[in-house]
């Protein structure tokens, strides 16, 4: 498994929607559901304090001091976008997920990808991103799971190849929390993710379609290509520092 970005694109599409928004205090809007600033600017501020804690390996630097901070607001605010439109299509298509259910796949996550939740949660931090709302994160890619178990219910990786995985998993960590009975359903999607994420491009292009993305400019740009928000052309921070990274979309 490899890391990328946290949820800079949740892997799934290339989709159109540009423009600003129309209600007041958003810092964007899918459809008629708005994002507040205020929700925005919370989760930025605790994931930079959060970084402070986080010492990066070899340097006397935390995390927080490599950050920039117009970039994580891009990406945050890039999740929250995310999640609304994944979240909201499976609701139209009667999807639902209890607090277990994203409780299950929190912990299946943290554990298949890094170890431990422990272990997750301080990658999380390194990357902007308090405790307290890696959840909201998580509930991307627990939707996203759902969503291609609708679309695409037979695209499952091989038990062989779960297997190997979980055996590998094994292999460089030590025993963990999670039996392969356990692991096995997460992993059988895990490892084919970008094969899910194809077969649903279609349906979340018509779901944007219905639910037009549109974001403030003072946080940025929509990116049809990227399917995120980007610094506008032009401004100071068209160039971010490099962050510290990881990806909640879990490749093999």
């Amino acid at each position: 498994m490899k890391l990328s970005r946290l949820l800079a694109g949740v892997g799934l599409l290339m989709l159109v929607g540009t423009g600003c928004t129309t209600h007041a205090g958003a810092a964007a809007q899918v459809g008629s559901q708005t994002i507040g600033t205020s929700q925005l600017r919370g989760i930025v501020d605790r994931g930079l304090k959060a970084a402070q804690t986080v010492p990066i390996p070899q340097t006397s630097q935390s995390a927080s001091q490599s950050l920039n901070r117009g970039e994580l607001q891009r990406r945050t605010l890039t999740t929250l976008v995310q999640l609304e439109l994944i979240s909201g299509e499976a609701k139209r298509l009667g999807i639902s997920l209890t607090g277990q259910d994203i409780a299950s796949y929190y912990q299946a996550y943290a554990i298949l990808q890094f170890g431990s939740v422990k272990a997750f949660e301080q990658r999380a931090a390194a990357a902007g991103f308090a405790q307290q709302d890696v959840a909201t994160i998580v509930r991307s890619g627990a939707f996203e799971s759902a969503l291609g178990d609708k679309i695409s219910p037979g695209v499952l990786a091989s038990d062989a190849d779960t297997r190997a995985q979980y055996d590998s998993i094994v292999d460089q960590i030590g025993k963990i929390p999670l039996s392969y009975r356990q692991a096995k359903p997460y992993l059988a999607r895990f490892l084919v993710a970008d094969k899910r994420a194809t077969k649903a491009r279609p349906l979340l292009a018509q779901a944007e379609s219905r639910d037009p993305i549109s974001i403030n400019p003072r946080f940025g740009t929509w990116d049809t290509k990227q399917f995120a928000v980007v610094a506008a052309e032009g401004s100071i921070a068209s160039k971010p520092a490099p962050t510290p990274i990881l990806d909640l979309t879990t490749r093999s």
